[in-house]
């Protein structure tokens, strides 16, 4: 049996793994992409790194905040003229929002023609004076709200008080 065997297998006909089931081809994988688990730990890392470096961020900028309100709070210290007895409202704008401080009729006078200003510290207005509000203004520039001098500073027409119209306005 030895010969037709033989014979067969040179002519290529028969294999010397007869009788056996063929193999199914396995597919084959690529090493080269990571697969999906790893992809999902690689985002989860991703985003705790980011939500670690905000979170910092955060901290930082409330502890700038904090040592900036101790300075103002330093600066302020026994040089708020504000009176307790105070009942006119002066009213400013201050981060798009009118706010208002009271004082008396010389307080409401002095901030009128500049020779106080307002510093908006921990919610309320304090009055000051000039020198105090030039140093928060320094370190703290959104604290020293615009009372509106620079306005009352434009020219007025000569005949009725009004600013001049411009030439190239048309009605």
């Amino acid at each position: 049996m030895s010969s037709l065997k033989e014979a067969l297998l040179n002519a290529g006909l028969s294999s010397s793994k007869a009788g056996r089931a063929p193999k199914k081809k396995r597919r084959q994988v690529r090493n080269d992409l990571p697969d999906l688990a790893e992809a999902y730990r690689a985002r989860d890392l991703d985003d705790k790194a980011k939500a670690e470096q905000t979170k910092q961020a955060k901290l930082a900028e409330q502890q700038a905040r904090r040592a900036l309100n101790l300075e103002i709070e330093r600066l302020l210290k026994d040089k708020v003229l504000n009176d307790p007895n105070a009942t006119l409202p002066r009213y400013f704008e201050w981060r798009g929002r009118i706010r208002r401080v009271l004082c008396t009729e010389q307080e409401r006078e002095s901030l009128n023609v500049g020779q106080l200003a307002v510093v908006m510290f921990r919610g309320s207005a304090r009055l000051v004076g000039l020198d105090v509000a030039s140093t928060v203004r320094q370190i703290a520039a959104d604290s020293v709200p615009d009372l509106g001098q620079e306005s009352s500073k434009v020219s007025l027409g000569a005949e009725d008080g009004y600013p001049p119209v411009p030439d190239d306005l048309i009605w």
